[in-house]
């Protein structure tokens, strides 16, 4: 990645150093479940980042997406969602990429049909199963983090977030010499 220092630091200290020194997170009684929101504008390179994490903890990379999760069907999309995890769970170690969570994990209040809020259930139930689970780490990523369900943003699930700017003149000098 090129360029985004702060972003690279705070992914670092929020994500990547905990899961590097477990034992020393532990020691300070701090937390290392959970997963973490990138949001920002479109196209500041969010799921780049999320690719590029998973890269420095050797782990697979997995996006979901609302067309993986989605079905017309009564009960399909919360099976669907639960397969995805469950698949992850085998594969591990895997970072899930969760883009546009804002849409998959929509604020329930918001929502006119109990199918929307059947999804959202079942991906606070994913999660929280991730718990005891290692070697599967979640991402994800939105341009508006207001819109997500208050529950998706409790400790334990992303109440770690990172803001990502479009590239400044620095980074996109870094990222047009890294790819010259």
């Amino acid at each position: 990645v090129g360029g985004l220092e702060s972003v690279k630091r705070r992914i670092e200290l929020a994500f990547l150093a905990p899961l590097r020194q477990p034992e020393l997170y532990r020691a300070y009684g701090r937390s290392i479940r959970g997963g973490l929101l990138l949001y920002g504008p479109p196209g500041c390179g969010k799921t780049h980042i999320a690719r590029a994490t998973a890269g420095e903890v050797g782990a697979r990379f997995t996006s979901i997406g609302l067309i993986d999760v989605l079905d017309m069907w009564i009960g399909e999309s919360e099976k669907r969602l639960h397969e995805l995890f469950e698949n992850a769970r085998r594969e591990a170690p895997v970072v899930i990429f969760l883009d546009e969570l804002d849409a998959l994990g929509q604020k329930r209040s918001q929502m006119r049909n109990s199918g929307g809020r059947n999804v959202v259930n079942q991906l606070l139930v994913e999660l929280d199963g991730l718990d005891s689970c290692e070697g599967v780490y979640v991402l994800a990523a939105t341009n508006s983090p207001w819109d997500i369900d208050p529950a998706l943003r409790r400790p334990g699930r992303f109440d770690r977030t990172v803001f990502v700017p479009p590239p400044d003149e620095v980074a996109r000098s870094a990222i047009i010499t890294r790819h010259m």
